[in-house]
């Protein structure tokens, strides 16, 4: 048999062989798959039911349906935390799936670890922009007097509160306890109590009792017994502040834009599955 003949029939064997069918179709798999990547780097498909189910979690939060811009946020966000996963991944900081979040914050302060110290003149302009940053509120210090009753005061008592008495002869005369709220803000009291309730305090006269604010204690009363008013301290006497909300505010400023560089690396594509159904 000539060797002609000999390769031709071994052709046609192998031909016949499962193995050279598979090996031939992978090879065909790879070169097709290699073509493809070649026109679709940093490809990143996102899940439309991903994006539907934040939108849905953020609207159970607030109560009420998003708005057509916030819903853009949302996507925008999930987006962004789906690239920084993807570049989280290639540096190889983690493989995880279920802390994806985790990757997420890593790579940002992978992207942010340059940051700069601030000039003497960057903390003067930062302060000199963000001075109501600073401003604190007027403060109060009070007196709390806490009766063990919710039911109306005995007119003795009641005279002894509108006479501005101290707590202790109060305390005598109606069983409860006392103790003072040093440099409280109309916020602070308006977390402790109500609204209301702080803005008697604050527009009350110093050394009088308001109230009463009624609690499962019993009902509350306050005096002022000091005011301090709203002051802008000197950049001096918070240098170490705004050095830090400096670092924060141009950390976040850079991070941004390195963000917004991997945005144009990617090409999206957010698919729906149930219509592919």
């Amino acid at each position: 048999m000539s060797e002609v003949d000999q390769s031709e029939k071994t052709i046609k064997k192998l031909s016949k062989e499962p193995t050279v069918h598979f090996f031939a179709l992978a090879v065909a798999i790879f070169f097709v798959y290699g073509i493809s990547q070649l026109n679709s780097e940093n490809l990143l498909e996102i899940d439309q039911r991903e994006i539907d189910a934040r939108i849905f979690m953020q609207e159970m939060t607030a109560g009420q349906a998003l708005t057509d811009e916030q819903r853009q946020l949302v996507a925008s966000t999930y987006v962004e935390e789906q690239i920084l996963v993807q570049e989280a991944i290639a540096l190889g900081l983690d493989n995880d799936a279920r802390i994806h979040d985790m990757l997420a914050q890593k790579m940002r302060h992978v992207l942010s670890g340059d940051v700069i110290q601030p000039s003497t003149s960057d903390l003067e302009s930062y302060y000199q922009t963000n001075l109501d940053r600073y401003r604190t509120l007027p403060l109060v210090s009070v007196d709390e007097l806490v009766l063990n009753t919710r039911d109306e005061l005995p007119q003795d008592v009641l005279a002894l509160l509108d006479n501005g008495s101290e707590a202790e002869t109060i305390l005598a005369a109606s069983p409860g306890n006392n103790a003072p709220l040093p440099n409280v803000n109309r916020i602070d009291l308006a977390n402790i109590f109500s609204p209301e309730f702080s803005e008697s305090v604050f527009s009350s006269e110093s050394n009088t009792w308001v109230g009463p604010f009624p609690s499962n204690r019993g009902q509350h009363w306050l005096m002022v017994v000091e005011r301090r008013e709203a002051r802008l301290p000197p950049l001096e006497e918070i240098t170490d502040r705004v050095r830090l909300d400096w670092i924060a505010d141009e950390e976040e400023i850079r991070l941004q834009a390195e963000v917004d560089k991997l945005w144009d690396q990617y090409t999206i594509i957010v698919s729906d599955a149930e219509e592919e159904h």
